[in-house]
């Protein structure tokens, strides 16, 4: 007598697809503090200083901080992977809401990585307001403005026409393609969680588009990995950007300006 297949709902091939996307652009930062006698360091510079110093630790700040984000989300989507791994797709109904462990699990790393990986995007639009010096609050950033505005300049570094046109591609439920208008489900999937309900859920509902949505499938992963992998891809062009214009703010301005003053 043979064991009874097992049909992972995200089987081996899918898993290597993801692990590419999210292993593609890796952020590689250092820490900025600047190093003093008897091992002290300056976190932070306020009130009468170079301008331009000042801009190194507004720059420590996001860098670290995104640099923090993006790797846990890099580690939810992993263990959103391993969950559904052990979901036997056999037995997989999208009707009923009472679920295994291991779908209870899935569906919880996919709202952690789902969460933390928009929010890469307003951080990556918060580089860009700093680096291009836009001025603009950094509570009241929303990174398809601040991306849209600068897709109006003449800027050659980066394409931000070829980025809004990411952020803009329609999503079609009707039209099926997994590679089609990505960021738009991601944006729609969070509202839904946001202001209706939880995306773990299969609801029957005039709350609901349609009065019925289902509970997400395992392909939601899959766009999760990819916009974290488009995201990832121009963050780590405007930190290297950042990276050379702090090693000239460094070497121009702290030997002169600062170390004296200390």
């Amino acid at each position: 007598m043979t064991n009874e297949q097992f049909l992972p709902m995200i089987n081996e091939k899918e898993k290597i697809i993801i692990e590419r996307l999210i292993n593609e652009y890796e952020i590689k930062i250092n820490n900025f503090h600047i190093n003093l006698e008897n091992n002290k360091y300056i976190s932070g510079i306020f009130g009468n200083v170079n301008s331009n110093i000042k801009k190194v630790f507004k720059y420590n700040h996001f860098l670290e901080s995104i640099n923090d984000l993006s790797n846990k989300t890099k580690k939810s989507i992993e263990k959103c992977v391993e969950a559904y791994q052990k979901i036997n797709l056999k037995y997989f109904n999208p009707i009923d809401n009472q679920i295994s462990q291991e779908e209870n699990n899935a569906y919880y790393y996919i709202e952690n990585a789902l969460f933390r990986e928009v929010i890469l995007w307003d951080s990556l639009a918060q580089l860009y307001n700093l680096y291009y010096d836009m001025n603009i609050n950094v509570e009241k950033i929303h990174y398809k403005k601040v991306i849209e505005q600068l897709s109006s300049k003449n800027i050659n570094e980066i394409d931000f026409t070829e980025i809004l046109k990411y952020l803009k591609e329609d999503y079609k439920v009707e039209e099926y393609n997994i590679d089609k208008g990505i960021h738009e489900c991601i944006s729609n999937t969070r509202n839904q969680m946001t202001h209706r309900f939880s995306i773990a859920i299969t609801a029957f509902s005039e709350n609901c588009v349609g009065n019925i949505t289902l509970k997400v499938m395992p392909d939601l992963v899959y766009k999760i990995a990819k916009d974290y992998n488009i995201v990832q891809k121009y963050l780590v062009q405007i930190i290297n950007m950042i990276l050379k214009e702090i090693n000239q703010i460094m070497n121009e301005e702290w030997t002169q300006n600062v170390r004296q003053n200390i």
